[in-house]
C-alpha cells in the first residue's frame, strides 16, 4: 500500500505569488484612490448644491431679499429700498461666522430678530466635510466648516463660483480670467482639508455645481463661462470686491 506524500509551496513558488500579489495590488491602486475621491466628490457637491439652493431660496423671500448673500456693507448702509435691520449686511469675518448667524439664529431672539434665521433644511454636517468635523450644539467655527463663501455678488452673473472647499485659494480663483488655458487648477489649490491638492468643488451663483481634480482641469473649465473676464471685476456697486472669506486654517 502506497502512501501519499503532501508537499506544500516552495519558497521559490512563495515568492512568485506575493510578488504577483504586490504588482495587482499597485495596479489597483491609483483606481481605487480615484474611485474614492470621485465619491468624496460627488457627496460634497450634493451639500454645497443644497446650501446655495438655501441662500438662493433665502434671497428670493419677501422678507431677505437682497439680503442672504453677505456683504461687505455696515448695517446702517444697508440701501433704503432694502428691509431694515442688520440682517446679513453686517461684516462677517469668516464663512463659518455667517453659517453660525444662518443656521442658529432663532426667531424669537429679541437682539437678533431682523438678522438672516435659519436656512430651511441645512444641517451642520452639510457644513462639514471629509476631515473636518461637524459642528455641535449651536456654535460653527472654521475648523466645522470645509467651504468658503463669496461676498459682495450681487452683480456677479449666474456662472460665477460663490462656494467653493476650503481647499481652493479664493484670493487666486478671483484673479483668474475665463479664457486662461496656461494656469494648472492645482496652483488654486492649497493643503487643507477636505481634498487638499487633489481635488475641489466649485458651486455657482445659480446653484449648480462641478467636481475638479486637480490633474485633469484648468481655469477655462472653472469660469470659462464668464468669457475674458475675471471675478474681481465684478463688484456690489459701492466699491467692495466680490471676493471670498477665507475660511479654517491650514491642516
Amino acid at each position: 500500500m502506497k502512501t501519499s506524500l503532501r508537499q506544500g509551496f516552495t519558497m521559490i513558488e512563495l515568492l512568485v505569488v506575493i510578488v504577483i500579489i504586490g504588482i495587482l495590488a499597485t495596479s489597483l491602486f491609483g483606481p481605487v484612490q480615484n474611485f474614492l475621491l470621485e465619491g468624496k466628490l460627488t457627496g460634497m457637491m450634493g451639500n454645497g448644491r443644497k446650501v446655495v439652493q438655501a441662500i438662493i431660496s433665502a434671497d428670493m423671500s419677501g422678507r431677505y431679499e437682497g439680503l442672504a448673500w453677505p456683504a461687505d456693507e455696515n448695517a446702517d448702509a444697508a440701501p433704503a429700498d432694502k428691509p431694515t435691520g442688520p440682517d446679513m449686511y453686517q461684516r462677517f469675518s469668516s464663512t463659518a461666522k455667517y453659517f453660525e448667524e444662518a443656521l442658529y439664529v432663532k426667531e424669537q431672539d429679541v437682539t437678533k430678530r431682523n438678522r438672516l434665521k435659519v436656512l430651511k433644511d441645512i444641517e451642520p454636517s452639510m457644513i462639514a466635510g471629509e476631515g473636518v468635523p461637524t459642528a455641535s450644539g449651536q456654535t460653527l467655527d472654521d475648523k466645522n466648516c470645509a467651504w468658503i463663501l463669496a461676498k459682495n455678488t450681487a452683480n456677479a452673473p449666474a456662472a460665477a463660483p460663490v462656494f467653493c472647499t476650503r481647499n481652493v485659494n479664493g484670493s487666486q480663483l478671483v484673479q483668474v480670467a475665463g479664457n486662461d488655458t496656461s494656469t494648472d487648477v492645482e496652483t488654486l489649490l492649497n493643503t487643507q482639508k477636505p481634498f487638499q491638492k487633489d481635488g475641489c468643488v466649485l458651486i455657482y451663483k445659480d446653484g449648480s455645481g462641478k467636481k475638479f481634480k486637480a490633474d485633469t482641469v484648468f481655469p477655462k473649465q472653472m469660469i470659462g463661462a464668464l468669457g475674458t473676464g475675471k471675478l474681481n471685476e465684478y463688484e456690489q456697486g459701492d466699491g467692495n470686491k466680490f471676493d471670498f472669506m477665507q475660511s479654517g486654517s491650514s491642516n
